[in-house]
């Protein structure tokens, strides 16, 4: 059960990084900005709900982004930015419940929510001037209604549906280049799928979600909607201590609409990132863990996206 809750916590962790991201670090889409960021949900539990009833877990999820692209970027209300580079903060509060619902067959249901608090540099040439912006402020909250969770009766084996609405709540204005939020809703169905050897000490962990964007109401561009698979392998090296590596492959899937997607076939994006992961599981007193876990995604293939590095750090526990 050590193992079970440690990966539970992990789990809050992964998910809120499919709630927020930047316009520095995404696909195609409009502003190349949308709501996955390469490798955020590669990491051991991702398949995991936490499976005891009334109990609430937490996580606080920083990640830092730099990325560069070069060509042309639709912006704001038709207009188009060259040679755009970027750096990205963020900061992820998010919380699951696990109301005592004590459902049968080895069920859970759970709800979570993730708030975003971010900082945004970008640069960029527009026309014949170079503009450089910069923006602080609160992202788009997340909240997941429906969070379903199963494991079999030796507990190695968990799988998870849920379903993520991203609203528009951050920092947004047209025509910039720097923004916290994105203008638009986000519906994200998801998938998680963790197999656990224990007396090897190994965890392999895959998640599958898609994106599906509603029309920027000020600009009037659909952004396509995007889908995304991260995989894990995670080996115990000591009993505090576990290293791994992680992958996270993006494909749109359905093409942009607007101005300029319908001049660039569509502008759909596609990314690979692969890195390492290190976690550490600290212990205080009797019942406290506390989860610690840093991971590096180094995108290695891209395209009509920037190209660059995402770092994560993560502190999970529970309640």
């Amino acid at each position: 059960m050590i193992k079970s809750r440690s990966t539970a916590c992990l789990l809050a962790t992964a998910t809120v990084f499919g709630a927020f991201a930047s316009v520095q670090d995404a696909r195609a889409t409009e502003a190349v900005a949308g709501r996955y960021v390469p490798g955020a949900f590669a990491g051991p539990g991702a398949g995991i709900v936490p499976p005891t009833p009334g109990v609430a877990y937490w996580a606080v999820s920083n990640v830092y982004y730099h990325g560069e692209a070069s060509g042309q970027i639709p912006f704001g209300n038709g207009s188009v930015a060259v040679g755009m580079s970027g750096d990205v903060w963020a900061t992820v509060l998010a919380g699951i419940y696990v109301p005592p619902l004590h459902l049968p067959g080895n069920w859970t249901y759970a709800v979570e929510v993730a708030v975003p608090i971010g900082w945004t540099g970008a640069k960029a040439q527009v026309g014949p001037f170079g503009v450089d912006q910069q923006v602080a402020a609160l992202g788009d909250i997340a909240f997941a209604p429906v969070v379903l969770g199963w494991h079999n009766d030796a507990m190695n084996t968990w799988v998870s549906a849920s379903l993520t609405i991203t609203a528009p709540t951050g920092e947004w204005k047209q025509g910039d280049l720097a923004f916290i939020g994105l203008n638009y809703w986000t519906f994200s169905p998801a998938i998680g799928f963790t197999y656990l050897v224990p007396e090897h000490g190994l965890d392999f962990s895959a998640k599958f979600g898609v994106d599906i964007n509603t029309k920027n109401p000020d600009t009037d561009y659909y952004s396509g909607a995007t889908a995304h698979l991260d995989l894990s392998v995670t080996k115990d090296i000591t009993k505090s201590l576990s290293v791994g590596a992680i992958a996270g492959f993006l494909d749109q899937i359905e093409d942009d609409r607007g101005a300029f997607a319908d001049t660039h076939n569509g502008f759909r994006g596609r990314s690979i990132a692969i890195g390492p992961l290190v976690k550490y599981k600290a212990t205080f007193g009797e019942k406290t863990e506390v989860d610690f876990t840093l991971r590096w995604a180094h995108e290695v293939e891209v395209e009509n996206r920037m190209k660059g590095d995402a770092v994560f750090f993560d502190v999970a526990g529970k309640f």
